[in-house]
Formats: C-alpha cells, sequence, structure tokens
C-alpha cells in the first residue's frame, strides 16, 4: 500500500511540474545589425609625423577662424563642440556665417592644453600658431587627443589637407569638391591676367616700432600673391613672418600694399599710419592709395584661397576684370 501510495505522490508532482512549464517561451529575436559601415583606418602624415585614425572622431575643437571655416565648408560643423582664437576674427564668410555662429566658442585667444582637453573633444584641427612648450601635439596624444595642424604654405599641401580631413571623416568627394572649387576660380583669373606685367606687393600686417611685420616666400600668402599677377617683394625672406626696415620698402617700392585688416590692428590705423610716415608717405603707392584690405582668415590656409586671389587680382588689373561695355546699335540714317 506504501509504494502505491508513493508512486501516486510521485506522479501528481511530475504532472505539476510539467502544468508549470505550459506557458510559451518567448522566441529569441535577433538584434537588428548596424547600418553604419566599419570605419576604415585612415592615415595621415602632418606636422613631421604619421597619425593613424582608428575610429570616427565625434567631437571636433577647432583653433583659428579659418579651421573653423573649413569644418563648415565639409559640412562638419555639427560635430565641432568649440571654436578658439576667434578675438582677431572679422566674420566668417556669408555661406557659412549661420553654422560658424552656432559653434559654441572655446576661448577667445590661443587656447591652453587644459582648455582642450577639459572641452572633450577626440579630435583638434588647429592653427600651428597655437603650439608651445606648455602646449605640444604629443601632450595632447598623450590624453588620447586626434591633431591635425593646419599649416599649409602651398597649394599642393592646402589641397593635402581638406583631402586628410575628408578622409579622416569619410567625405573624400566632399573635400575633393571643395579643391576643384578653389582650383578652378584661381585658374580662371591667371587666364585673364595671363598677359600682364606683373605687380611688386608688400604684405603689411603690423608695425612693430620702426619696422614692418610682412610675410617671406614660405608664406602661403605669397603664393596668392604670385596667382593674383603680383610679386611679394620680400619673398626672399626664408620666414614665413619677418620685420623689414621702411628703408628696404622704400628701396623695393612696390606697386601695391596689401594691409591686413583684424581686430586690434585695423585697416584704417594702418593707413593712417602709412601716411603719417616720413618715409612710406612718398611712396607712389601710399599717394595714391594703392591698398588691398584683406582680412585675417584671407591670409590662412583654408577655403579662401580663390575669393584672395580674386581680391588681389581684380584690384591690381581692374580694367581686365571690368564687364564688357555693351555697344550701342547704330542710328537708322533718315532717307
Amino acid at each position: 500500500m506504501k509504494k502505491i501510495v508513493s508512486f501516486f505522490l510521485a506522479f501528481i508532482m511530475i504532472f505539476a511540474l510539467c502544468a508549470c512549464n505550459d506557458k510559451p517561451q518567448e522566441t529569441a529575436v535577433p538584434s537588428p545589425e548596424s547600418t553604419e559601415p566599419a570605419y576604415v583606418p585612415t592615415s595621415f602624415r602632418n606636422y613631421g609625423k604619421r597619425t593613424t585614425v582608428h575610429s570616427m572622431p565625434q567631437k571636433i575643437v577647432t583653433a583659428g577662424p579659418n579651421c573653423t571655416e573649413v569644418m563648415c565648408a565639409l559640412g562638419l560643423a555639427d560635430k565641432v563642440i568649440g571654436k578658439c582664437m576667434t578675438n582677431h576674427s572679422k566674420g566668417a564668410l556669408d555661406e557659412y556665417k549661420d553654422s560658424y555662429a552656432d559653434i559654441p566658442t572655446l576661448c577667445e585667444g590661443y587656447p591652453t592644453l587644459d582648455d582642450i582637453v577639459n572641452s572633450g573633444c577626440d579630435f583638434l584641427y588647429a592653427s600651428s600658431w597655437i603650439f608651445t612648450d606648455t602646449l605640444t601635439v604629443s601632450m595632447l596624444e598623450d590624453k588620447g587627443i586626434i591633431v591635425y595642424v593646419n599649416e599649409a604654405q602651398t597649394y599642393d599641401e592646402l589641397w593635402m589637407e581638406l583631402s586628410d580631413l575628408s578622409r579622416v571623416f569619410h567625405i573624400e568627394s566632399i573635400g575633393d569638391e571643395l579643391s576643384k572649387a578653389q582650383t578652378d576660380r584661381i585658374t580662371a583669373v591667371g587666364d585673364v591676367i595671363k598677359e600682364a606685367k606683373p605687380k611688386k606687393v608688400l604684405v603689411l600686417d603690423s608695425f612693430i616700432g620702426e619696422k614692418v611685420f610682412t610675410a617671406g616666400g614660405s608664406n602661403i600668402e605669397t603664393a596668392y600673391i604670385t596667382s593674383a599677377g603680383g610679386v611679394n617683394i620680400f619673398e626672399e625672406l626664408e620666414k614665413p613672418w619677418d620685420a623689414v626696415t621702411v628703408e628696404d620698402i622704400v628701396a623695393a617700392n612696390p606697386d601695391y600694399i596689401i594691409i591686413h585688416d583684424y581686430k586690434g590692428s585695423s585697416y584704417d590705423d594702418k593707413v593712417k599710419a602709412l601716411k603719417e610716415s616720413p618715409e612710406l608717405k612718398y611712396l607712389d603707392c601710399v599717394r595714391n592709395e594703392c591698398f588691398i584690405k584683406l582680412s585675417l582668415e584671407n591670409l590662412m590656409p583654408g577655403i579662401r584661397s580663390a575669393v584672395t586671389v580674386e581680391t588681389i587680382a581684380h584690384t591690381m588689373f581692374a580694367d581686365l576684370f571690368a564687364a564688357p561695355q555693351p555697344t550701342e546699335a547704330p542710328k537708322k540714317q533718315d532717307v
């Protein structure tokens, strides 16, 4: 009897367990596959070293108004979390004003190491002007930040910068289009002035005591002047920027003076200083006001190459670029 009872109880327990497991089991749903293409590692050579990027940068900081404009032109403004060096800027190009203005200002002047690191960025695109003993590329890389230095001194180097940046962010076609558009416009200027006699040009950035701070041969501004049909009278200077004496300027006797205009060093103030200078005020180009105003952004490597060349050329060779006047139809003769 005990065996029958034990068997009966065991049967009831098995039935209960089966009943508990009768509820339908949830079917595992496979997680959707990511539609984002895998990031292809990209390498570039910049500032004397090779860097490899292994994943898509998400937070960019720019140091230099020209660098910020480049990011806007590449369609990357939404990734830029902060911009620096806005203290001398006269404003962005009209087509980028809105996107440029929407980018927060991280600091108005040159950034410090802490400014950049504390921003939380993973990519820095910066003018070479900001780097010192207290802020180096290595210091930033040690913090996990990818650094691209804006340092182009020739057109080829500038197009390479645009190509490198567009490859890093997998937007190669945009970078190619930007470079081609700039090149086409510069070539068009050359076609107009190809028979013109070159003009001698002085670059006036600022007065330093009795000297003038100007652009040397390795400065990309010299390339702009050449493309516009001019010759930088101090292109033999090895440094990108250097100071020259007023006596040297008088001896060179420039036809035109490019005057940099930026906050804290205005075009008007420098024109006044030229006209009041005991030596320079007698130059024909000063007396005839043969001046060309360029903002700080125009003289820095970026996406203003074409507009800078056009501005210089249209001023020096205004007659060649003047729109042809419509000819009047011959008057009907009375019979």
